[in-house]
């Protein structure tokens, strides 16, 4: 069966309610309850073509939006040479790959004790190499060679927020998430998808991608991002702030959203996160530490999840990851469910 009909009876119904004023985008159609893959004219991978989504639909008013991840690029070294980020094309054949491996994942409806097991998701790709946030052109040269590099991650995420308005309109429940740069994609991005969605019970979940203050952090590679990357807009249509401390995305968040629930998942020295970051183990643990013990445990709403050692995302497979004797999975379940007495923070 088509998952067209609710979609675009709904779509009617908005368009009716705005004084006949059709949607600006149209919803997606797609056969319920299997991936599938959406083109997009209007976005663009590093390399310059287009890319698209991933959209697994059903009849329910709930939304899951995930950010897919795959490293970040922000010069020549970086992007040329050492290939530190995932490149494009990325298509419905990149896309079938990484759905043949989505079993055991928060994308999984067969995942048992999966809270989105019956929502609507999407995947959105990652082919742009900077955290899903950039607006930029830039022409990187190393020895002889020349390439055009399009950091269009925010411009992406824009295009594909409007079709999945279109397609769920007035969902009950969001929740926006990623793992890796997806993880940081989620965070940077919360707040334009937040916005288009006043009604709903919103919440982040984001899995690994910490969002260190900058004094943890080298001020010359903050610097290379935010000119590679040329994110000014969107961090000071949240808070000026936040373009000069990362860190103060959160509170930010917490203050023009304050009923929403956030969450940050890491190891204690995420071996590729730190890799990125030019930080050593026990820097990391160190920037992580207190990063939850001064920004993130005084917000009422936040909380935050770690494990030990070095390990790399979590919501691949979250039913196998654990904390002081916590399911990962069930902790998640909390966080939908619970009350703020019953989902805490964890940690070693």
């Amino acid at each position: 069966m088509a998952r067209s009909m609710w979609a675009v009876l709904t779509a009617v119904t908005v368009m009716w309610a705005g004084c006949d004023k059709e949607p600006d985008e149209p919803p997606i159609t797609t056969p319920e309850n299997t991936w599938s893959w959406i083109d997009f004219s209007n976005s663009t991978c590093d390399e310059g073509t287009p890319t698209g989504l991933g959209a697994n639909l059903r009849e329910n008013k709930n939304l899951l939006i995930y950010f897919n991840g795959g490293g970040a690029c922000w010069d020549a070294t970086t992007c040329l040479k050492n290939n530190q980020s995932t490149h494009g094309p990325f298509t419905k054949t990149q896309f079938d790959a990484v759905a043949s491996r989505l079993s055991g994942s928060i994308l999984d409806r067969e995942l048992a004790n999966n809270p989105f097991k019956d929502w609507n998701m999407f995947f959105i790709p990652y082919c742009t190499g900077d955290l899903h946030i950039g607006n930029a052109e830039v022409v990187y040269t190393t020895d002889s060679t020349s390439k055009t590099f399009h950091h269009k991650g925010r411009v992406n995420t824009e295009a594909f927020l409007a079709r999945i308005v279109a397609t769920v309109p007035d969902p009950e429940q969001v929740v926006v998430t990623g793992a890796s740069a997806g993880g940081f994609g989620a965070a940077l991005n919360y707040d334009l998808i937040r916005s288009q969605f006043p009604n709903a019970k919103v919440y982040l979940l984001d899995d690994s991608g910490p969002l260190f203050k900058s004094s943890a952090m080298s001020p010359e590679l903050r610097a290379a991002w935010a000119k590679a990357w040329n994110y000014d807009a969107p961090m000071n249509a949240l808070d000026p702030a936040v373009k000069e401390d990362f860190a103060q995305l959160y509170p930010a968040l917490a203050r023009r959203y304050p009923n929403d629930r956030m969450a940050l998942l890491s190891s204690q020295q995420d071996q590729v996160i730190r890799f990125f970051l030019e930080m050593s183990g026990t820097q990391f643990q160190d920037a992580l530490e207190d990063l939850n013990a001064t920004v993130l445990e005084p917000l009422p709403h936040t909380r935050y999840f770690v494990t030990t050692g070095q390990g790399h995302t979590m919501l691949g497979k979250p039913a196998a990851s654990s904390s002081r004797g916590v399911v990962l999975l069930d902790w998640i379940n909390q966080m939908m469910t619970g009350s703020d007495t019953d989902w805490v923070s964890v940690q070693p």
